[in-house]
C-alpha cells in the first residue's frame, strides 16, 4: 500500500476521466486476482490483488501506461521504489514484495503487503490533533525505520503524513521510498547540486537549498514537522504559496513553540522538538537512533513490534528482481533534466494536466470524426431514398 491510497474508494467503474481502466474485477494478473481498485494517485492505480494460490491480500499499484510511455523518468522511480523497498524488512515499513513489467497491457507494476487503515494525513484531517503519547508512538516507529534505513545510507527525503499509514491497531508503516537517496549506492537518482526534492512544508532548510548533499538529519526535521502538526493540527510554517513557505522555513529564526499553538505539551517534548527541527543541522539530533534513545531517557519506550530484516549488501535477488525493468537505469537526469517530483507536485500535476488535455482533445477529435461521419450516411442515405 502507498501513499496514493489515501484517496481510497471503493468504486469498480472507471477512473478519473481520461484515465484508462487497467483491470477487471476478476481477472487474473501474475498470479493475483483482481478484486477490485482501492486508491488512485496521480501516477497510476492501486488495485486489491488475491493471491490465487495462497489466498491472500495483496497492493498491486500500477503505474499509468500513457504516464510510463511520455515520461519514462517516472518508470525510474517507480522502479527505484521496488528496489529501495526489498533492501529491508521492517514491521513499520510496507513491503514491496513482487514487481515487474506486462507486456500485454503496458504496465509496470509493484506488489505489496496490503494494510489497512488509512494516512496519517487523513487522521490529523478527521481525528484533529493527536494526543502526545500517540504522537510519540508514530514519531518513534517511523524513526525505527529510519534506524534500519540508515544501514545503508538511505535518507527518506519525503517524510510527510501523506507517506504514513496507520493501520486499525495504531500502528505507523511507512512508504514511498521512491526519491530516497542512498549515499554511494547503486541505484541513485544521480541528484546534482541545486536539485530540490520533497515537499516545501516538511523539509530541511538544508534540503530546501540542495537535496544532493542531505544526509539522515534532514529526516530528523521532517519528522519534527510532522511531530508539531499531530500536536497542533498545524504545520510550523503555511503559506499560500510555496515560495511563502520556503522563506520562513529559510529565515534562521528557530520554528515557533509547539505549546505556543497548544499549551498541553508537556516542556520536555517541546525541547526535543526543538532539537529536531534546528534549523543549522549540527545542532540537530545526529540520527534516528539518537532520537529514540532520547525520547527513552523522557520515558518514551519504542513500542516492540519486530526486528527489522536486512537483504545482504551483495544480494543479487533485489536487484535481480527487477533489473530487466528499465532498460537503460542511468537516463533518469538526462540532459541535466531534475526530478522533482515531489515538491508540491507541481510538475507531476503539470504533466498530469497536459495528459488530461491531450486526452480530451483526442475525445473530441474522435467525436467529430464519428460526428460528421454520421451525417455523411445520413446524406448518402437521403439521396439515395429520394
Amino acid at each position: 500500500m502507498t501513499a496514493e491510497t489515501m484517496d481510497m474508494n471503493d468504486s469498480e467503474g472507471l477512473l478519473e476521466e481520461g484515465k484508462p481502466v487497467v483491470f477487471e474485477p476478476g481477472e487474473l494478473f501474475h498470479g493475483y486476482i483482481i478484486e477490485k481498485r482501492i486508491g488512485e494517485g496521480g501516477l497510476g492505480t492501486i488495485w486489491l490483488g488475491r493471491h490465487h494460490m495462497l489466498d491472500t491480500l495483496f497492493a498491486i499499484k500500477v503505474l499509468d501506461p500513457e504516464i510510463a510511455k511520455e515520461k519514462p523518468e517516472y518508470v525510474k522511480r517507480f522502479v527505484r521504489e521496488a528496489k529501495l523497498a526489498t533492501r529491508i524488512r521492517h514491521p513499520n515499513l510496507v513491503a514491496v514484495h513482487d514487481a515487474g513489467y506486462d507486456e500485454a497491457r503496458g504496465v509496470y507494476f509493484l506488489v505489496m503487503d496490503y494494510v489497512k487503515g488509512d494516512t496519517l494525513r487523513s487522521a490529523i484531517a478527521f481525528g484533529g490533533v493527536q494526543s502526545e503519547k500517540d504522537a510519540v508512538r508514530i514519531i518513534l516507529q517511523i524513526a525505527d525505520v529510519l534506524a534500519a534505513a540508515q544501514r545503508f545510507g538511505m535518507v527518506h527525503r519525503d517524510l510527510k503524513p501523506e507517506n504514513i499509514m496507520l493501520t486499525p491497531e495504531g500502528n505507523a508503516k511507512l512508504l514511498d521510498l521512491g526519491i530516497a537517496k542512498i549515499a554511494g549506492g547503486i541505484d541513485s537518482l544521480k541528484t546534482t547540486a541545486k536539485t530540490v526534492f520533497g515537499t516545501p512544508a516538511y523539509i530541511s532548510p538544508e534540503q530546501a537549498a540542495d537535496s544532493s548533499a542531505v544526509d539522515t538529519r534532514a529526516d530528523i526535521y521532517s519528522l519534527g514537522v510532522i511531530l508539531f502538526e499531530m500536536l497542533c493540527g498545524r504545520r510550523p510554517y503555511t503559506g499560500d504559496t510555496a515560495k511563502q513557505v520556503l522563506q520562513q522555513l529559510l529565515d534562521p529564526s528557530p520554528i515557533p513553540d509547539v505549546r505556543t499553538f497548544n499549551d498541553k505539551v508537556s516542556p520536555k517534548l517541546s525541547a526535543v522538538l526543538l532539537l529536531m527541527c534546528a534549523k543549522n543541522r549540527d545542532d540537530r539530533l545526529a540520527s534516528p537512533q539518537a532520537l529514540i534513545e532520547t525520547f527513552g531517557r523522557l520515558g518514551y519506550a519504542l513500542p516492540s513490534s519486530g526486528e527489522a530484516e536486512f537483504a545482504p549488501e551483495e544480494d543479487a535477488a533485489s536487484e535481480g528482481m527487477v533489473q530487466d525493468l528499465v532498460p537503460d537505469p542511468d537516463t533518469a537526469s538526462a540532459n541535466g533534466e531534475s526530478l522533482t517530483l515531489e515538491t508540491q507536485d507541481r510538475d507531476v500535476q503539470e504533466f498530469l494536466q497536459h495528459l488530461r488535455r491531450k486526452r480530451m482533445r483526442k475525445r473530441v477529435v474522435w467525436a467529430c470524426a464519428v460526428g460528421c461521419l454520421a451525417l455523411l450516411l445520413a446524406a448518402l442515405l437521403w439521396r439515395i431514398l429520394t
